[in-house]
């Protein structure tokens, strides 16, 4: 008797810890796959695309999707496509459940050859999901967390938002 209590007791417990790394696995999956298609949006301009997986707040605050739209597309107008090397995510740094969301930082990586200069660039944006995981959207942190509490005011203080890194270098001078 007391060999099956045993039993009983160690598969749940190994029911619940599975479940436990299986919801984590289960959210960074999705986030993964939400912040590819923010990522996929931005190297083809299709900004209603962008602004699916973009923070609500961070929309309302420019005036509504149609402002934020047209914003964006005047913001990356003069570069061109050619001129990104780069725009995707990177690692999922953190993923935290609170009361009512979950909450992740991850990695955003660009390099641009513009204007005789590489400039590489590793920013974090700053990720939420309303309905357990599944879909998700985020905002560029600036690398700074007072700055991102203007768009989410009830961001978690377990969040560790690293400070943006930026390298500018020039092309060395071609000969002819």
């Amino acid at each position: 008797m007391l060999k099956c209590f045993f039993i009983t007791v160690s598969f749940s417990f190994i029911f619940c810890s599975s479940n436990a790394q299986f919801d984590t696995a289960f959210a960074k999956s999705n986030i993964r796959k939400c912040a590819d298609s923010l990522t996929h949006a931005f190297k083809i301009k299709d900004w209603y695309l962008f602004t699916r997986y973009s923070y609500p707040a961070l929309i309302g605050t420019m005036g509504g999707k149609s402002e934020f739209i047209r914003y964006i597309s005047l913001m990356f107008s003069e570069i061109p496509d050619s001129a990104w090397i780069q725009y995707e995510p990177g690692n999922i740094l953190q993923v935290i459940k609170t009361g009512g969301d979950l909450q992740t930082v991850i990695e955003l990586r660009s390099a641009l050859d513009w204007q005789g200069k590489r400039i590489t660039t590793v920013s974090y944006l700053i990720g939420e999901s309303w309905d357990g995981g599944l879909f998700w959207t985020f905002f560029d942190s600036g690398g700074d967390r007072a700055s991102a509490l203007l768009y989410k005011p009830d961001l978690n203080e377990q969040l560790i938002i690293p400070k943006k890194i930026e390298k500018a270098e020039s092309f060395p001078s071609q000969k002819n």
